[in-house]
């Protein structure tokens, strides 16, 4: 029989070792193909959302530009009108001066107000007002110029017709003082204010922040091209985080869950693989106690059925003969009955119909018994016994037919697994309040790796002696489990070729498990 179980249980010619692989295959590997597009097309969208956002930024600027230019004309044709198609003909600056303050207004706002008329259009171009859509619609009306330094709106008289154009430029003072903070303060669209926006001269100097920051690392700039406005820049920021902060956060945050993703898959593929490998090899140890169980019934009931017929027969040479045949039966009729129980009891603890009555019970009364069981045979094999059992000792609340089965499997077990050096010892002693049983021999012991893992059901360890030794893998995994409901423990102290030392831990006293 191979040592190795897992090795038998996956090996390639197993169909459910071959069918965890298409499962695994066909799940997990599109899973990471596509895992692994994600993460070579996320960096070029975060560029491309890069890109998007300075583009985005950009635009903004330009719309401001556009309200600021839009912002000026308002006031010019509200100046223009308190003053008079008149006196803007006639274009001389104190005349126009003394209007506007005469209507209420600074008279030092603008560096130049004036109207051009019919002679500054083109010939034969007319067009109301409702047709103007944008400064351009006028320039393209204007008779070629040489190029101005000044803001251009249409004049359009009392019959809604285009008849001239009205030219000015602000004084930088307004333009710095009042347009751009009054823009800025009632006109601006930023309500969640995550935008920064700041304008500054041709000296690079501040002359308005819509908040005030902590550097000058600012996405974009642009100059402004407006004649009112020109010299001007606007420079715009995020207010929390840098655009490129931004995308790299999203491009972090999405490969984290694409990651996550994976992981997740990963994780329940790999657990959906160990359930169905541990179900697969749970079932070849099924099938290897059936066949243990199978030899271990057929072997003390051959002796049984020939030791019997050999007394029926009256075969028996002497009286002292047949007394070793019947203990013979005897030992073989309870090597029988152990076996018997260890399966029913193993069934009533699956099903979690296993009860126990607790009752006070006196320990060494135990031990004696389990040895009486077994004396036969541990002096057929030629074992060295040693008992010792502290007097005086306490009786404690314990199930005593299931704590006798217990310490007869661990006997049975240090009998079975003895190579060379018989010897056998239980000790009973206590300790607080606690009692402990200790049953050690000489045999092969057990390696640290496996100390846990023979207290599962079925499991058998790896030593030669162990499989050449029929069992039927169940023994100490009732012995642990009829120690919990005790309240107790099973502990082990054991290294191979020197043998090994398990001690039941039981509690004086505790409360009855259900």
């Amino acid at each position: 029989m191979p040592s190795d179980l897992s090795t038998r249980v996956t090996a390639p010619h197993d169909p459910r070792g071959r069918l965890i692989s298409i499962f695994v295959g066909a799940v997990l590997l599109p899973s990471l193909a596509l895992s692994y597009v994600s993460i070579e097309f996320v960096p070029q969208l975060a560029k491309a959302n890069k890109e998007m956002g300075f583009r985005r930024a950009a635009n903004t600027l330009a719309d401001i530009e556009k309200d600021l230019a839009r912002a000026a004309q308002a006031r010019a044709t509200e100046a223009a009108q308190a003053v008079g198609w008149e006196r803007l003909l006639d274009g001389r600056e104190h005349v126009i001066a003394i209007a506007l303050e005469t209507a209420g207004f600074d008279g030092h706002i603008f560096e130049t107000l004036h109207l051009e008329g019919a002679s500054a259009l083109r010939r034969g171009w007319t067009a109301d007002a409702r047709s103007i859509q944008s400064p351009r619609d006028i320039l393209e009306g204007l008779e070629p110029i040489p190029p101005r330094t000044e803001d251009a709106m249409p004049w359009v008289d009392s019959a809604g017709k285009v008849s001239g154009v009205l030219r000015f430029r602000f004084t930088p003072e307004f333009i710095r003082e009042r347009l751009i903070p009054d823009y800025f303060a009632h006109d601006f669209p930023n309500p969640d204010q995550s935008i920064v926006v700041r304008v500054t001269g041709e000296d690079g100097s501040v002359i308005y922040e819509t908040a005030p920051t902590r550097d000058n690392r600012f996405e974009v700039d642009r100059p402004l091209e407006t004649p009112s406005l020109r010299g001007l820049r606007l420079a715009l920021r995020y207010r929390d985080l840098s655009i490129e902060q931004d995308v790299r956060r999203w491009e972090m945050g999405t490969l984290a869950l694409i990651g996550f993703i994976d992981l997740m898959l990963g994780a329940g593929l790999f657990l959906a693989y160990s359930n169905v490998q541990r179900e697969a090899h749970l079932s070849r140890l099924k099938s290897d106690f059936v066949a243990n169980v199978s030899h271990e019934l057929k072997t003390p009931l051959a002796l049984i059925r020939l030791f019997a017929e050999t007394l029926e027969l009256g075969r028996v040479p002497t009286e002292d003969k047949a007394r070793q045949y019947y203990r013979v039966i005897n030992k073989e009729s309870q090597r029988l009955t152990q076996l018997i129980n260890n399966i029913l009891d193993f069934s009533r603890i699956e099903a979690g119909r296993k009860e126990y009555r607790f009752a006070p019970t006196n320990v060494g009364r135990i031990v004696s018994e389990v040895l009486e069981a077994y004396r036969f045979q541990i002096e057929q094999q030629g074992f060295e016994l040693t008992v010792e059992v502290e007097p005086d000792l306490p009786d404690v609340e314990a199930d005593s037919e299931a704590l006798g089965q217990a310490l007869l499997n661990l006997v049975n077990n240090a009998i079975k697994y003895s190579r060379d050096t018989k010897a056998l010892a239980l000790a009973v002693r206590g300790s607080g309040d606690r009692v402990l049983i200790s049953v050690t021999d000489r045999g092969i012991g057990v390696p640290k790796a496996e100390q846990r893992k023979i207290f599962e059901k079925f499991y058998r360890g790896e030593a030669s002696l162990v499989h050449e030794t029929k069992g039927s893998g169940l023994g100490l995994s009732l012995v642990e489990h009829i120690m919990e409901a005790h309240g107790g423990s099973v502990e082990i102290d054991s290294a191979p070729g020197r043998g090994s030392t398990f001690t039941l831990v039981l509690p004086r006293s505790q409360k009855k498990k259900e």
